[in-house]
């Protein structure tokens, strides 16, 4: 009994000492993600404004083959793209709130222009909105 405590009392300060990223599958093109809807307002480096949709959540983890991500933190930001007024309108409902996104292509932040850790050209809402 007393080997049984002790591998299950280590067993929890192994997961104690992993954070959320490292406990999980990385995130791939289709997968869902949850969280909440933000709104940012800010500016590229050469002057224009930028307004970008985030859906921030638990730091999650990307695929070991794109060189621009942090793997040791993993990623909490995700900047879904809305190029067009359709889209933009879809999402502002939701600010504040949490979300349900599927993800249909992703890649680590590149440029100044993807706002967050995460950019994320093709998604869909998915649940009830």
């Amino acid at each position: 009994m007393r080997v049984g405590r002790l591998a299950v009392k280590a067993g929890f300060a192994a997961l104690l000492t992993c954070t959320a990223a490292e406990a999980q599958q990385p995130i791939e093109n289709g997968d869902i993600l949850v969280g909440t809807l933000r709104l940012v307002h800010t500016r590229h480096p050469n002057g224009t404004k930028i307004e970008a949709y985030q859906v921030v959540s638990t730091p999650r983890t990307m695929p070991a083959n794109d060189d621009f991500c942090d793997y040791a933190k993993g990623v909490t930001t995700f900047h879904l793209f809305t190029m067009d007024e359709v889209a933009r309108k879809r999402l502002k409902p939701h600010i504040g709130k949490t979300v349900t996104v599927k993800m249909d292509a992703l890649f680590c932040s590149q440029t100044a222009w993807h706002i967050g850790d995460v950019a994320v050209p093709e998604w869909s809402l998915a649940g009830k909105h």
